[in-house]
């Protein structure tokens, strides 16, 4: 047998000691050091996700801020040849390592293929590595971006920025206030870089990241087997899952800039419940601790709020939970001077070069800054903070927290500079509060309203907002493709402030603006209206007509939108989704910015176009039901012109959806009831799926423990008729063993000649056939400890 003469001459080397083996620790890692001194580590974290780490001796790797995965936990064999290691995962992931250049080829299919060049520069403060894709395809995610949804040939600033009044189509929204070094291929992988310092990503071919971290950078490759539905999940098992919101931040939320004493905040709610609008929490901004000037001070303003326990105890009463204000910043030319006395003297502020408090100026004062990386600044902070919540405060908003004004000249007490530290300053930040819930209301969830951060952010029960926009038609255009780019990142629960926040002074009050983003609002994680002024509903007594109904509307969608904030906790899957979502490969919709999927089941096409009565619309895959009129149903691919006025939000369904409603008044997310719903089903040739979930929506334990039921529904319909079954599983304290069920069955051809429950035949009387909407409707009372079978002929 002939030996190849390049192998023979490798294999010589290797024995000589000049090429090195592949040292195995174990089946799941390979790990050596180059000729030229590299150290090469690649590692399976579980059977979709490898890390890859490079760096130079005498160089240490820094723990990783990126993963919550702890260890190793994938399958994989490690094969060596003369200078190269073979891993593959058990999830398909096939990496070649080079022994002699230190190069890493990854791949996971055809078109999910990464190169690693092994090359690792250092100049001027900047670390450089080049990753080369295979295959044409589109790129996604990098955190809160609002320029486009495919970010292929951008330059993308890692480096937390506030953009006051933004609209579509400005540069400046490129880099926005929560960035992330990662990116989503349309071919179904995705790219982690282990970093959080100022940083910049080339989306190119290669793509370039270039960092200004003292530390060497390592990545996750993470393999989705084609789709960004695939993707997302893996993501998210290694950046973190968001828990279960608290139930009521699924409802409607007021705020403005700002309410600014207690009467008037009662007033607000006052003028809304008269109304007739359900609520289910306000938010106060600085006012509520006196003046601008006065931040930091972390403390009621007595005359303002005179009896603020008694309001937060008569607010919550009538179901509405108050939301508060902080930020980053103790100023000295307010009442937040005490404070910063105090935390100057020792130490808790962040430091400039000479060991002194670092100075900060911001549009209404100047001071000092909490450097939350200190742990006894942490403490202090969570000792105020858990003080108010004992109080009766119901949530928390951390605002400015970039940090818009960072200096850079600051030191931080972990030995980061500014720039090192910026990103990671509001994840940081958040987990102060995070940890104070898990330590001392372990009963209770969280909501934290943030806006500053970066990977792994939603690991800390945050809802972040898409900041100060524009009250412009510009301002609302963005919107979809920052909740887009953002929920693939892992923000699940990214939204926007309703109505628009920073006013034109030459058009303050746009009506049809306020309804059209209140339509987008509707059916976005967060509803919550928010502006300099006129933020309130009933600032638009023409619109009453449209806008209560919609309002109320969120309110039906609670058992559907409570089932995504389930998906979002179990799978990481984002509630706000791209039409190619589920298409393996697909990049075709990547110039839609103004459609997406609510869910599986539900597209949504708002109109976001001044003076349109009228839009036009692309459908994904699959065929659609129209939800405002179910005789018109549309194919995957069309393109149409729908007729859109003011009083209409297109909203479409997945044929062979099975849509729960609650379909009864609220006042509040306390009016929910599990014992009731409305099941909407448009049946499709074949079979269908869907699963409800169910908790007591209070105990942050709900899915660690198992407290919870999912019941299942499975419908299939042919031309002999429609058959639905029906199963429980999983109970929870307090779940109802009797659920009280409306049926709608859509899409009837023709009048039924019998509808059977169980085996049973239903009286004539017992179900109603609409012929002008080819609706069927019927209720039963159903014992979810035997699963149902309904029967329709």
């Amino acid at each position: 047998m002939k030996i190849n003469g390049q192998i023979k001459a490798i294999a010589t080397l290797v024995l000589a000691g000049v090429i090195p083996h592949c040292a195995i620790a174990q089946q799941n890692e390979i790990c050596f050091q180059t000729p030229g001194g590299q150290h090469i580590r690649v590692s399976a974290v579980s059977d979709n996700i490898i890390k890859v780490s490079n760096w130079n001796a005498g160089e240490t790797l820094p723990e990783t801020a990126t993963s919550v995965l702890k260890g190793q936990s994938g399958t994989s064999s490690v094969s060596t040849a003369p200078g190269i290691c073979v891993m593959t995962t058990g999830g398909g992931i096939v990496v070649r390592v080079d022994s002699l250049t230190g190069s890493v080829d990854i791949s996971a299919g055809p078109k999910r293929s990464v190169s690693d060049n092994g090359l690792r520069t250092l100049a001027g403060g900047q670390r450089r590595l080049e990753l080369s894709t295979v295959g044409e395809g589109s790129f996604y995610g990098a955190g809160e971006r609002g320029y486009s949804f495919n970010l292929a040939g951008d330059t993308l600033v890692m480096y937390n920025k506030q953009n006051y009044g933004y609209t579509a189509g400005e540069e400046r929204i490129r880099q926005m206030n929560i960035t992330m070094p990662l990116f989503l291929s349309s071919n179904g992988y995705a790219v982690v870089f282990d970093d959080f310092a100022a940083a910049s990503m080339i989306m190119s071919n290669p793509i370039v990241y270039t960092s200004e971290s003292r530390s060497p950078i390592s990545y996750y490759f993470i393999n989705g087997a084609g789709s960004l539905a695939s993707v997302t999940r893996e993501l998210s098992a290694l950046t973190g899952r968001q828990k279960l919101p608290p139930f009521w931040a699924l409802g409607y939320i007021t705020s403005k800039y700002g309410y600014h004493t207690q009467q008037e905040t009662l007033g607000v709610v006052d003028t809304l419940k008269r109304a007739g609008y359900p609520l289910d929490g306000i938010v106060l901004d600085l006012y509520w601790y006196g003046k601008e000037e006065d931040m930091g001070r972390l403390a009621w303003d007595q005359q303002q709020w005179p009896d603020h326990k008694k309001m937060l105890a008569d607010l919550k009463e009538r179901g509405v939970n108050t939301v508060i204000i902080s930020q980053p910043y103790i100023l000295r030319n307010g009442r937040g001077l005490e404070n910063y006395n105090e935390l100057a003297s020792k130490g808790l502020l962040v430091k400039d070069s000479t060991g002194g408090p670092q100075e900060v100026k911001i549009w209404v004062g100047e001071g000092g800054m909490f450097d939350v990386s200190n742990p006894d600044t942490r403490s202090w902070l969570s000792e105020r903070y858990k003080a108010l919540t004992l109080e009766g405060v119901g949530g928390w908003w951390g605002d400015l927290g970039e940090p818009e004004v960072h200096p850079e000249t600051g030191i931080h007490a972990n030995g980061l500079s500014a720039r090192e530290y910026h990103n990671l300053y509001g994840n940081d930040w958040s987990s102060v509060i995070s940890d104070l819930f898990a330590s001392e209301f372990p009963d209770r969830r969280l909501m934290t309203m943030m806006r500053g951060g970066t990977t792994g952010l939603q690991r800390y029960s945050v809802y972040p907002w898409s900041t100060d926009v524009s009250r412009s038609w510009g301002g609302l255009q963005p919107q979809i493709t920052i909740m887009l780019n953002s929920g693939l990142s892992g923000l699940g629960y990214m939204s926007h402030d309703v109505g628009g926040f920073a006013i034109d002074p030459d058009a303050p009050y746009d009506p049809e603006l306020y309804v059209r983003w209140l339509q987008l609002g509707t059916f976005s994680p967060i509803l919550r209206t928010h502006a300099q002024a006129t933020a309130e509903p009933y600032n638009y007594p023409d619109q009453q007509h449209i806008i209560l109904p919609l309002i109320k509307e969120r309110y039906r969608w609670l058992p559907y939108n409570y089932t995504l904030a389930y998906e979002n906790a179990s799978q990481g899957l984002p509630l706000v989704r791209p039409l190619n979502f589920y298409s393996p490969g697909s990049d075709r919709f990547d110039d839609i910015t103004d459609e997406y999927l609510w869910g599986r089941d539900i597209l949504v096409a708002p109109v976001m176009t001044q003076g349109a009565t009228r839009r036009s619309i692309v459908f994904p895959d699959g065929l659609w039901v129209d939800y405002n009129n179910p005789g018109r149903l549309y194919n995957g691919g069309d393109t149409v012109t729908y007729p859109a006025p003011l009083e209409v939000l297109p909203l479409f369904v997945r044929a062979g959806a099975i849509i729960p409603q609650a379909d009864y008044g609220m006042q509040s997310t306390e009016d929910y009831r599990t014992d009731r719903y409305t099941i909407n089903y448009y049946p499709y040739l074949g079979k269908s799926e869907y699963t409800l979930f169910e908790d007591d929506r209070k105990s942050p334990g709900s899915l660690d423990e198992g407290a919870y039921s999912l019941i299942n529904f499975t419908g299939e319909a042919s031309i002999e008729g429609i058959n639905l079954d029906i199963s429980s599983q999983g109970t929870y304290p307090g779940a109802p063993k009797v659920k009280d069920l409306t049926f709608r069955i859509h899409l009837v051809d023709g009048d039924p000649s019998s509808v059977s429950v169980d085996g049973h035949k239903l009286k004539r009387g017992a179900w109603k056939f609409d012929r002008s909407e080819s609706m069927l409707t019927f209720k039963i009372k159903w014992n979810v400890d035997k699963p149902l079978a309904i029967h329709i002929r």
